[in-house]
């Protein structure tokens, strides 16, 4: 299998990160939604990442789609989301949070640094950081047991750690990690693990 994207991306990170704890090797296809758009959309015609080339030519894209593929290969008991029920729910809830919260980042990204600054908005940029913080607040307040949904990781902390990860090295001047211990706390728990180091968030 041929995972589409960077890893810079918590979408495409998310998926990596998962592939790992499942142990399917996979390769990767580094291109960039700006610099490669061409090529991205010759993949995945929305010109998003990530995408998912399978073993037999087959193409998924978007990141949830893809880790439903991935949790039906290996099945109900090691499945990182649950297959029906609150715990399905659960784990979905925090992970709609999370993914929320990534889209806004890129948004505050795109329209800090990306936009002509004759066109920015600023009633815009104020309203992805309201979104960002009331994100942030909503996860911090699920005090994780160890994990977010309970005692065994899920999707959801994979999520997550991928979603604070990115904000964090993006927009930390604004969103000071110190101001949220919590998440603070589960990421760095996280990441110590092989699977996410594996695939490491790329340094500068």
């Amino acid at each position: 299998m041929i995972l589409v994207g960077q890893l810079d991306s918590p979408f495409v990170r998310r998926v990596a990160v998962s592939m790992n704890i499942y142990g399917l090797p996979f390769e990767r296809q580094v291109i960039s939604v700006y610099a490669d758009a061409d090529a991205v959309r010759a993949v995945n015609p929305l010109g998003k990442v990530p995408a998912l080339i399978l073993d037999d030519g087959e193409t998924l894209f978007d990141s949830q789609m893809i880790l439903d593929y991935l949790d039906e290969l290996a099945g109900p008991d090691r499945a990182l989301t649950a297959p029906n029920g609150p715990e399905r729910r659960d784990v979905l809830r925090c992970c709609a949070v999370s993914l929320g919260l990534s889209e806004k980042v890129v948004g505050l990204n795109f329209e800090t640094k990306q936009r002509d600054p004759d066109t920015i908005d600023d009633g815009v940029i104020a309203r992805l950081e309201t979104q960002v913080k009331s994100a942030l607040n909503w996860l911090e307040a699920r005090q994780p047991n160890p994990w977010l949904c309970g005692s065994n990781m899920t999707q959801a902390d994979i999520t997550a750690t991928a979603a604070f990860t990115h904000l964090f090295n993006r927009r930390g001047e604004l969103f000071p990690e110190s101001d949220y211990p919590t998440l603070a706390a589960l990421r760095k728990r996280a990441e110590a693990l092989p699977p996410f180091q594996a695939s490491p968030f790329p340094a500068d």
